[in-house]
């Protein structure tokens, strides 16, 4: 068993850039890319498997494969019906949508898909960057509607900087603002209610759809901020923990010996640097961009070189 790397999923929208290409030294057409789906499962942006001898298999198909499933991603998984995490990199070179995602049960019962919760990692922004987040204080279930007609005025614009984790539980208001570009790791769903795109049209001249009346029954106002720095932090690093998903931050100087873990699968990001991956007779070089998963029996594997890693379990 090898480590399983994956073909991108590219998504042309109308707030996208280039920035993807230039920062991860990709070939893609188009100054419209906003989106590139790292890890996915699912129907709107399936990961193909790159190893040989997988011919070109989708994450999906490998998920839901009876002989592999646990052997791969690990008893976690055994019963879970969806492979449960999406990883993506976001260029906003303009502002997306305000918007929220709702829950597991309301996605489930209105949109045959999972909630969305989701956690960004800002790996570069410009200076003064900022995004949306949450509701100013005020703002109750009472005068809601109000806010919502009037949102600009009535949400919160928070600062960002290179190195912010940023917690965005499903119920939450919230944007990317422009000159950021993230790393997002999310719940597998592709739900998204948008309440306000800045009196923005399409290439047609119309405005894209709306759709305040669900924002309205999902929108959550208890949640609170939950921004933190990793910039600067040397140590590996748990970042995140939930039921849904868990990740580290894992710094690599030299040579680091891991084991993979029966109960998950491991996913990575290589949100830094360089090196390379080594696991038996396997040996690849990785470098910054590059997403890979760690079966979940595998074995021992080994980092080489100097590198920041995004480490995500179930």
């Amino acid at each position: 068993m090898e480590p399983i790397f994956f073909k991108p999923s590219y998504k042309n929208v109308i707030w996208g850039g280039n920035n993807i290409s230039k920062i991860f030294k990709r070939n893609i057409i188009g100054n419209d890319i906003g989106e590139s789906w790292e890890l996915s499962a699912h129907p709107n942006g399936l990961s193909i498997i790159k190893n040989p001898e997988y011919n070109g298999e989708n994450l999906n198909d490998l998920f839901n494969d009876k002989n592999q499933k646990v052997k791969i991603f690990g008893k976690h998984c055994e019963s879970m019906e969806r492979f449960p995490i999406l990883t993506k990199f976001i260029d906003a070179s303009q502002n997306l949508s305000i918007q929220v995602h709702p829950d597991n049960e309301y996605a489930k019962k209105y949109e045959n898909d999972s909630g969305k919760t989701e956690v960004w990692y800002i790996m570069d922004c410009k200076e003064n960057a900022k995004i949306v987040y949450g509701f100013k204080d005020g703002i109750t279930k009472d005068n809601l509607q109000n806010a919502v007609d009037n949102i600009e005025e009535n949400v919160n614009y928070l600062p960002v900087h290179k190195g912010d984790f940023i917690s965005i539980p499903s119920g939450t208001v919230h944007a990317i603002m422009d000159g950021i570009v993230l790393c997002e790791v999310q719940q597998s769903s592709d739900v998204t209610y948008r309440v306000y795109d800045w009196n923005r049209v399409d290439k047609n001249g119309k405005p894209r759809e709306l759709h305040k009346e669900k924002a309205l029954e999902v929108i959550d106002l208890s949640n609170e901020e939950k921004v933190s720095n990793y910039e600067d932090v040397n140590q590996n690093t748990n970042m995140y923990k939930s039921d849904v998903f868990n990740i580290d931050m894992i710094n690599i100087n030299g040579e680091n010996n891991e084991q993979s873990n029966e109960e998950s699968f491991y996913a990575y990001i290589v949100i830094e640097g360089k090196g390379n991956l080594k696991a038996g007779n396997f040996f690849k070089e990785i470098e910054k961009g590059d997403t890979f998963l760690i079966p979940a029996n595998l074995g021992k594997y080994t980092f080489l070189g100097n590198m920041k890693l995004m480490k995500i379990w179930v």
